[in-house]
């Protein structure tokens, strides 16, 4: 499989069908019955332990029971961007002026809003760039088809920022997805109308229209907040005196013993302790996975001149403290060709899984498998985005919607070989 580079991936944030509203209900849902039931498709809940809740299939990895949770960018983050201009903007490259009309006209546009558009008053050359700005009431009449169709020509652009990176809302409504949010249900409304599909997701980019109904620069801010939203799993490993200790301690340790001193200790002791009968997730990942999972990127992380993205923590996944040198597209394509080697599905814990452009080869997304298709992954460079466990199926959702690419997997070659060399006995 030819691997050209590694492209940066961009900033989205996804949801789910349910919320967990606080971490005494997350303790009880987690700390949950010894054998709930198993679910007979990959990661598709049955009949719910409790809201939001669902065991993944059995396998070689054990029981895994999993919750989905939210996460919110915290305030002393939020403090280091400035609020966006209320005032809604659509930017095209000044070459593009001649093409609007007609473009706009096939999107479903009335024409007496192409003519708005298009006036004087509404329509600012900026060198090689144009701005357009629809008025507030007009954008919020656009339909839902309309406005899909013109925030993806939008989206070209990178000057049109929350078209290129929406929010994305995957498997619920809007006003479940905000139901535990603190915004008020007018504005839950309003995000709804100026919603869009995009491929097998709601999207919404009009963060600018929604701060027009703010009633406070508080409320303002908590708008902002709640637009970064994230869904990510919590996940723990079910115990008790029927695992098979030597089963999943053999798959958590990449099936050829790497951290077995570490892990086969704590997973014993557990499995023979009663009234213990769980173990978070995270205490199995390795030490720099650990440390990063379900955080933001400190501004510390900008003194290296480009903050991480999913390449770097997926090559990273390894390594006690983070090599910095794969923040450069060059030297991680390069750590890959030389270091890892092409597998097929299904794949292993530690498999490196890139997303490939059809065409060029190139990588727009990597991520890196847990077990039953769950899989750990920062989705994108923007600071505001978390590092954290997802399944695989919503992954896709947000970088294969284009249908122009495909899921190629990289195991480590010392794995691989050690694993034939085992398979050979």
């Amino acid at each position: 499989m030819a691997f050209v580079s590694l492209a940066s991936c961009l900033f989205f944030t996804s949801h789910s069908p349910a919320q967990i509203t606080s971490a005494e209900e997350l303790g009880v849902i987690l700390g949950g019955s010894k054998n709930p039931p198993l679910g007979q498709d990959s990661l598709t809940p049955q009949a719910p332990l409790a809201p939001s809740v669902f065991e993944a299939n059995p396998g070689p990895w054990g029981r895994l029971l999993c919750a989905y949770i939210y996460l919110e960018a915290p305030q002393s983050l939020l403090e280091s961007f400035p609020l966006p201009s209320p005032t809604p903007r659509w930017t095209f490259p000044s070459s593009e002026l001649a093409n609007l009309p007609g473009m706009f006209a096939k999107t479903g546009l009335s024409a007496a809003l192409i003519e708005t558009l298009l006036s004087k008053g509404r329509l600012v050359k900026d060198g090689s760039m144009i701005h357009l700005f629809p008025p507030l009431a007009e954008l919020e009449s656009i339909s839902p088809e309309t406005r899909a169709t013109i925030y993806t020509e939008l989206a070209k652009y990178p000057e049109n920022e929350y078209q290129a990176d929406p929010v994305l809302i995957i498997g619920t409504t809007i006003e479940e997805w905000y139901k535990s949010s603190k915004l008020r249900p007018e504005i839950i409304q309003k995000i709804n109308k100026l919603s869009y599909a995009r491929g097998e997701t709601t999207a919404f980019s009009d963060i600018p229209a929604l701060l027009n109904y703010a009633q406070s620069d508080a409320e303002a801010r908590a708008i902002f907040k709640a637009c970064t939203r994230t869904r990510n799993l919590m996940i723990r490993l079910k115990l008790d005196h029927t695992s098979n200790a030597e089963e999943i301690i053999k798959y958590w340790t990449f099936g050829v013993g790497i951290r077995r001193k570490d892990l086969e200790p704590l997973i014993q002791s557990i499995i023979e302790l009663d009234g213990v009968d769980d173990l978070g997730i995270a205490h199995i990942l390795p030490a720099l996975t650990r440390k990063l999972l379900y955080t933001y990127p400190g501004l510390d992380m900008a003194k290296h001149g480009v903050m991480p993205d999913c390449h770097w923590t997926s090559l990273n996944f390894f390594n006690y403290e983070p090599h910095e040198y794969l923040l450069d597209a060059r030297l991680a394509t390069s750590q890959v060709l030389e270091q890892f080697t092409p597998v097929e599905a299904p794949y292993q814990y530690g498999d490196v899984l890139f997303f490939l452009d059809n065409d060029t080869g190139d990588a727009f997304h990597s991520c890196v498998h847990l077990a039953d298709n769950i899989v750990f992954t920062k989705n994108g460079r923007n600071i505001l985005s978390p590092w954290v466990i997802m399944r695989l199926e919503d992954v896709k959702k947000i970088y294969l919607y284009k249908g122009n690419g495909h899921i190629q997997g990289f195991r480590r070659k010392d794995i691989a070989a050690q694993k034939a060399a085992q398979e050979e006995q």
